[in-house]
C-alpha cells in the first residue's frame, strides 16, 4: 500500500493487522482521485472510518489543504499518525479518535465545512440486515442538513458491490457516479446536483 501521486508519491503506508479493515486497491484509489480531479486541490477533506488513513493521505499528497481523520480504533489512530509522519503530511491534519456517530456533536460549534468526505466503513456495517447501515446512511445525509459539507461538496462511499446503495437511499444527495473494482464499489454523491448531471466516465 502506497501513496500513488503528488508530493508524497511512492511513500509506503503501514497497514492494520485487523481483518475488519480492507485497504482500498491501488487501482480503485487511482480511479477515485482521477474522478475527483481538480476538486482535491485546496480542499478540506474528512476521512471517516479512516483505517490506515490511506485515502486522506492521498488527498493531502495531491494538494488538499487540510484533512480530518476519524476512527474509533486506538491501533488505527497510531497507524494513521505513523503514515502521516512518514509522508511528511502530519502538519495539515487532525487525527481524532471518536465514535463516528458522535462526530457531528463534536464539531457542531466549530466553523468547519468539508469539500470532500471519504466514507469507508467495514463492509458488514452496510449489509441490509445490519443495524448500523441506517445509521451510516443517516449520518451521510446529516452532513447536508447540518451544513458541514460545502455547497459543491462530494461524498464518496466505499462499500461491497453486493450492497444495494442507490438513489433511493438518499433524499438530500444525488448519486452522480459509481464504479466497481473487484468486490469494491465506489458511490459518488453530491449536494444540489441538477437531474441528469454526472461525472464523466473515462
Amino acid at each position: 500500500m502506497r501513496i500513488i501521486s503528488g508530493k508524497a508519491k511512492g511513500v509506503r503506508l503501514s497497514a492494520l493487522s485487523s481483518k475488519k479493515t480492507r485497504p482500498i486497491l491501488d487501482r480503485a484509489k487511482e480511479s477515485l482521485f482521477s474522478i475527483l480531479g481538480d476538486a482535491v486541490q485546496d480542499s478540506v477533506v474528512l476521512d471517516l472510518f479512516a483505517g490506515t488513513g490511506s485515502l486522506g493521505a492521498e488527498a493531502l499528497s495531491r494538494g488538499a489543504k487540510r484533512c480530518l481523520f476519524v476512527d474509533n480504533s486506538t491501533n488505527a489512530i497510531k497507524v494513521i499518525k505513523k503514515n502521516l509522519r512518514d509522508a511528511n503530511l502530519l502538519k495539515r491534519t487532525v487525527v481524532l479518535k471518536i465514535n463516528v456517530f458522535r462526530l457531528l456533536d463534536f464539531i457542531k460549534n466549530k466553523d468547519i465545512k468539508f469539500d470532500i468526505i471519504l466514507v469507508a466503513p467495514p463492509y458488514k456495517l452496510l449489509d441490509i440486515d445490519y443495524g448500523d447501515r441506517k445509521r451510516i446512511l443517516s449520518l451521510i445525509e446529516a452532513f447536508v442538513s447540518k451544513q458541514v459539507i460545502s455547497e459543491k461538496g462530494i461524498i464518496v462511499l466505499q462499500h461491497h458491490k453486493k450492497q444495494k446503495i442507490n438513489q433511493e437511499c438518499f433524499k438530500q444527495l444525488n448519486v452522480i457516479d459509481d464504479r466497481q473494482y473487484s468486490n469494491t464499489q465506489l458511490t459518488f454523491l453530491k449536494v444540489n446536483v441538477t437531474e441528469g448531471s454526472v461525472i464523466y466516465k473515462s
